[in-house]
């Protein structure tokens, strides 16, 4: 069978057997088919268990004693049985010509030979009739078909980002914080163990889905590393892959040994073969999406010369030194465009670039000294540093809460219409929007994306002019 076809079955099925469901609500069998449920996922949903007569119904869905008995076509099987029992599960899959399937079961290679063992006939049995995620994995998600295939009823509205986690719970934690964060995820796969389906043919295969804007992965160690490496320098020609690589010590390459089976290799390797192939490596989560951010929000900056307009003279400088580390410039502005900004910021400020307001109360400053710099030609990306909502409050205590959000809204909407109107890539540093994160929802919302550092604001500025020029050089656009 056709991978995409497979893929295409695993992600958007139109019909779903659950094998291995259960009643009882403690268990894997059970919380799978509420996740399904849950999630929104509207097309046909078959339980699968012996004990279908004596079950009756599982949150509505009528039971199936097997896989054979249910009368209709099924795209996708979840396998939630014993591993013991898995191959015989995978003769009815075989039968029933099931297009792609996802293995949650553990067991396998992971534990040793006799599971190898099993998980190598599983694999002879599939072989040119389907391909399957896993074994020893959490599931999948898509938000195309509000398929929730995983323990929890995780689905985003909408998305732009393709997640690929070697780990199932780090996964499934992870996808809450995107959530969280307002990044969508389009696909989702733990790909567990990846006995059939490898890394980069998910990566393949979201390259060409036209929902998936970047591609991120999670990963202890490359099956088929050439021909990942292969595929990526591909696909990074169209869209971006970020990639958290861990088991970088002697401690983490044991751990990854032990959790997957994944032998983790060495560590400059994945490095040299993630720069050649043009994949930018994330040193932890909070990297990840910062980096997603600024993909999914920013276009790419022409050239390397940033604009800093800030009303904190410390920040401003923090933020240049940064800059400068990523192979960034932070040129003096034309005479003409500081004799602009003279009329706007106060006579003690500096107009040269970084543009200091001050601790200027006048809260329309900011835009009208972005706007100026933002139009100069030889200004490629901006970094603003602004008040914020903790801020604001601060500064006018007196105030009723209701007044004080129509303020900030107003502020920012104000910012945002300025932002928008250059193609050119802006970034706000907002250091207590993880404690007063108003301000920073609605910059966010708009497409703006906020950071609570000088040094995430800069290194997100170098990745996406890193970007620039990885394209440059490859002849994409």
């Amino acid at each position: 069978m056709d991978t995409n076809e497979s893929l295409n079955a695993i992600f958007n099925p139109k019909s779903v057997a659950l094998i291995g469901a259960t009643a009882d609500s403690s268990k894997w069998g059970y919380m799978f088919v509420n996740a399904v449920k849950v999630g929104g996922y509207q097309g046909k949903v078959y339980p699968v268990n012996p004990k279908a007569a004596e079950i009756g119904n599982i949150l509505d869905y009528k039971v199936y004693p097997s896989l054979r008995e249910v009368p209709d076509d099924v795209d996708c099987a979840v396998v939630l049985v014993p591993a013991r029992v898995v191959p015989s599960v995978f003769d009815e899959m075989v039968e029933k010509k099931i297009k792609g399937a996802v293995v949650i079961t553990s067991g396998f290679s992971e534990t040793g030979e006799e599971g190898a063992k099993i998980i190598q006939q599983v694999k002879e049995k599939a072989a040119g009739k389907f391909r399957f995620v896993g074994p020893n994995c959490m599931g999948v998600s898509s938000s195309e078909t509000k398929f929730s295939a995983l323990m929890v009823p995780l689905v985003s509205k909408e998305g732009e980002v393709a997640f690929i986690s070697q780990s199932g719970g780090y996964g499934l934690q992870l996808f809450l914080r995107a959530n969280a964060l307002g990044v969508g995820i389009s696909k989702f796969v733990s790909s567990g163990n990846e006995t059939d389906l490898k890394g980069w043919e998910y990566c393949t295969h979201f390259a060409e889905d036209p929902s998936t804007k970047v591609i991120c992965m999670y990963i202890e160690g490359l099956k088929e590393g050439r021909k990942w490496y292969e595929a990526a320098k591909q696909i990074t020609k169209k869209k971006p892959i970020v990639v958290i690589k861990v088991g970088v010590t002697e401690a983490g390459s044991k751990a990854a040994a032990s959790h997957t089976g994944s032998i983790a290799g060495s560590d400059k390797v994945y490095d040299a073969a993630f720069k050649q192939a043009g994949v930018i490596r994330a040193g932890d989560a909070t990297e990840m999406f910062d980096y997603v951010k600024g993909f999914i929000y920013c276009p790419l900056p022409k050239g390397p010369n940033v604009g800093i307009v800030s009303n904190s003279g410390g920040v401003a400088v923090e933020t240049a030194d940064r800059l400068v580390m990523n192979n960034l410039k932070v040129p003096t502005l034309s005479t003409a465009a500081q004799e602009e900004l003279k009329g706007v910021i106060p006579a003690f400020g500096n107009p040269k670039n970084p543009v200091d307001l001050t601790a200027n109360l006048d809260v329309w400053k900011l835009g009208q000294a972005a706007e100026i710099v933002l139009k100069q030609p030889e200004i490629d990306g901006l970094i603003t540093i602004g008040l914020g909502t903790a801020m604001v409050k601060a500064m006018f205590p007196e105030v009723d809460q209701e007044t004080l959000t129509g303020l900030i809204q107003m502020i920012d909407n104000n910012l945002i219409t300025t932002y928008k109107k250059f193609d050119k890539p802006v970034v706000v540093i907002e250091p207590s929007a993880d404690v007063e994160p108003e301000s920073a929802k609605i910059m966010e919302k708009a497409r703006v994306p906020v950071y609570t550092t000088p040094e995430r604001a800069a290194d997100v500025m170098g990745v996406l002019y890193r970007r620039k020029q990885y394209l440059d050089k490859v002849g994409s656009a």
